[in-house]
């Protein structure tokens, strides 16, 4: 799919043959399954011993023994050949002792099956003694393996060479049982007369064998809950029918009766069990685990490949993915004559909720945008995430870009509707940015530039919108990178200059201050204002130590005054929210005081009403240090922001400088009247000061000293002026007693 490939997943560790544990209970013979075997041996057993049809004919012919024994001999030789050549890593010493155990057990069945009665003489003559011999040598010696494995502790064999020890004792056995039987037969005791049937001997030998496997089948019980390497269950069904097998054979009374027939095929059908838990261990699951190393693997590159093209939280292509299928977009636009947009959807204001609801609630709610913006687009479209809380989209085969507005208006009024996460109800906006291809670009990264900047324009534009790219945003976004660059070295270069504007007390024409404002000479550009690049500084953090610098040099400048004689003048200085909250304030001003020598009263420190609302401990705290180093404090634009008489008496402020979108229209509406007159009050009524700014005519002076205002500055008195202009004009007035256009209009 093009929106959402699968859900979110993840890596998982692959697990290693040579790790891997063995899950005993899942490869086992199950548990029922073993017990109804169990329970028709048994019967079997029964039937043939107690049951009315019990044959004592010779029904087990030498052709019939000769086929189970031969079926013996390739299961015994099997076991040895899987647990000896199938070494799985980790294999346990216990499997390579069954597999040598029953390489000899095979080898001395071979000798029985050649000595069975009827069968052509082997080195001596054949008969039932002969062969009973042989059986029993290869009973005892398949008791004694079993019960070894079962006993033995569950580890690997230390080094190789002890593998070749037990095969080489093997095979020694087996030939020491072939030399006993065949160069001294005459040690054993009687075993089977004819016509009477088997001796004590014979029966007290097997009833031994059956001791020993009845043994090794407990053992092999009372380990089944352990955590082991082979099958136990499958191991001790194997003693519980070889006990069945013998004790058959200690029934008979020919050798060609139902009793050895049957002890006969319950010894094939132990050693079939023998072999299925050795082939379980040493074939099955190594190479089941081996089968699943591999499927693990697969899936964890799959996983990987899929994440290194996906977003993990949402699932959504990413930044590579997009990248591609803008590309085969642009390429298939190309041949239809069509066009593609690059949607670029960034969330407004989603900082606050990550930061007050929480990150799980914001991860939340961007899976619930990734979802609303794949069911709102076509297939056809592609919906990423880059990362944070940006979307790209890709809109195939418009026609113009005309075609791509209504989708976008279709996206925002989606948005618009209240999601609900965790129980609460959840209103977000975004902001887009459009741009087109082939129009605006043809390569990603140039398009996603584009993108961004119309995204950017929009949020500045009041947000929850979308514009498309043009030329002047590029135009603009090209001088703001190099007004940003420019910025760097302005401070090093010194670029910077501070002009002043008179600060003038309304009844009396006393020019007690001035305002320190910045400006930038430019080599290029001539003398540019604030407003053009105080925003740039402050995206940029720059503002911090323009900030710096302007404290610095206005107390320098305002300390030269007064040591040139003039009247002693406080000088104002605009703090930036910025140069507040991350900058070191009360160090710098106190670094500046000491360094030029300024009165700490004739420095005054403007901060806007947004600066005070936010973390107001650390504000009262700060402002606290700054009042104790006995620099005065105003509060700049008043009246713009949150106006609140709270922070004002809390944090002492000596001034309202009372903004100038009050003052512009003072004349013409009443309403701004009653505004000013209303801050001019509070001021007065909590023993602050009130400034006006933007007092450019006569009638606002005069309006402004009517309603109790004290102080003001504006076009009226004096434009901001060089250092050196201000000075000039500072003179001139005080050559004059008061300022001339106060007095006279007095």
């Amino acid at each position: 799919a093009t929106h959402m490939s699968a859900p979110e997943a993840g890596l998982e560790p692959v697990v290693s043959p040579q790790t891997a544990v063995h899950d005993g209970a899942s490869h086992e013979l199950p548990t029922k399954l073993l017990l109804s075997l169990a329970v028709i041996l048994i019967a079997m057993w029964c039937a043939v011993t107690w049951l009315p049809w019990h044959v004592d004919g010779s029904v087990f012919s030498v052709s019939v023994h000769t086929i189970t024994e031969f079926g013996a001999i390739v299961a015994a030789l099997l076991v040895f050949s899987v647990a000896w050549h199938a070494r799985s890593p980790g294999q346990p010493g216990n499997i390579v002792i069954i597999g040598c155990g029953f390489l000899a057990v095979g080898l001395i069945d071979f000798g029985h099956t050649l000595s069975f009665k009827g069968m052509p003489d082997f080195v001596t003559p054949s008969g039932s003694q002969k062969a009973i011999e042989f059986w029993l040598m290869a009973r005892y010696t398949a008791a004694w393996t079993m019960l070894a494995a079962a006993i033995r502790p569950i580890q690997p064999l230390h080094s190789g060479w002890p593998r070749y020890v037990l095969l080489v004792a093997a095979l020694l056995w087996t030939a020491g049982m072939y030399a006993i039987e065949l160069l001294a037969p005459g040690i054993w005791p009687s075993t089977f007369v004819d016509g009477h049937g088997l001796t004590a001997f014979k029966v007290l030998a097997e009833y031994g064998v059956m001791a020993l496997a009845a043994t090794a089948a407990y053992v092999f019980m009372r380990r089944k809950s352990a955590d082991l390497a082979y099958s136990t269950n499958d191991l001790c069904a194997a003693a519980i029918i070889t006990v069945l097998s013998e004790a058959c054979l200690t029934l008979y009374g020919s050798v060609n009766d139902v009793f050895i027939l049957l002890g006969h095929l319950y010894k094939v059908v132990a050693y079939y069990f023998i072999y299925r838990a050795v082939f379980i261990t040493s074939v099955r699951d190594p190479y089941r685990r081996l089968s699943e190393e591999i499927e693990e693997r697969q899936e964890a590159e799959q996983r990987a490949a899929y994440l290194a093209y996906h977003d993990v939280l949402t699932s959504l292509p990413n930044r590579e993915l997009a990248r591609d299928r803008l590309n085969q977009a642009i390429a298939d636009a190309k041949r239809h004559q069509k066009q593609v947009a690059m949607v670029l959807l960034d969330l407004d204001h989603f900082k606050n909720i990550n930061d007050t609801l929480g990150h799980a609630v914001g991860d939340r709610l961007l899976q619930a945008v990734a979802d609303i913006l794949t069911r709102t687009l076509r297939q056809t479209d592609t919906v990423s995430r880059p990362g944070g809380d940006e979307f790209l989209m890709i809109l195939k085969d418009l026609h113009d870009a005309d075609a791509a507005a209504p989708v976008v208006n279709k996206l925002i009024e989606e948005l618009a509707k209240p999601i609900e996460i965790e129980g609460q109800e959840l209103s977000i906006s975004a902001s887009i940015g459009i741009a087109m291809a082939p129009n605006d670009g043809e390569e990603f990264e140039i398009l996603l530039q584009r993108a961004d900047t119309a995204m950017y324009r929009a949020k500045a534009e009041g947000r929850n919108t979308y514009r498309f790219f043009d030329d002047r945003m590029n135009a603009e976004s090209v001088e703001k990178l190099s007004m940003r660059n420019g910025l760097r070295r302005a401070l090093e270069l010194k670029q910077f200059v501070l002009h002043y504007q008179p600060q003038v007390d309304l009844a009396t024409g006393r020019v007690f201050g001035a305002e320190a404002l910045i400006r930038w000479q430019h080599p290029e550009w001539g003398l540019v204002p604030p407003g053009k690049f105080i925003p740039v500084a402050e995206d940029s953090g720059l503002i911090v130590p323009i900030g710096d610098w302007v404290i610095e040099e206005a107390c320098r400048q305002a300390k030269e005054w007064l040591d040139k004689g003039y009247p002693p003048l406080t000088v104002a200085v605009n703090l930036s929210a910025l140069q507040f909250k991350r900058g070191e304030v009360e160090q710098v001003v106190s670094q500046a005081l000491a360094c030029s020598g300024l009165p700490a009263n004739q420095l005054e420190l403007e901060l806007t009403e947004s600066v005070l609302i936010s973390d107001v401990e650390s504000v009262e705290r700060r402002l606290k240090g700054l009042k104790a180093l006995g620099v005065k404090l105003a509060i700049d634009d008043f009246g713009t922001g949150y106006s609140s008489l709270s922070y004002l008496k809390r944090f002492s402020v000596d001034k309202l400088k009372i903004d100038q979108s009050f003052v512009r229209d003072l004349e013409r509406h009443p309403d701004e009247v009653a505004i000013v007159r209303a801050i001019i009050q509070m001021a007065a009524g909590l023993g602050l000061n009130s400034i006006a700014e933007g007092v450019e005519t006569l009638g606002m002076m005069q309006n402004l000293r009517a309603l109790g205002c004290e102080e003001g500055q504006g076009y009226w008195f004096a434009k901001p002026m060089p250092a050196a202009a201000f000075e000039d004009w500072l003179t001139h007035t005080l050559d004059k007693g008061t300022l001339a256009r106060v007095t006279e209009a007095a």
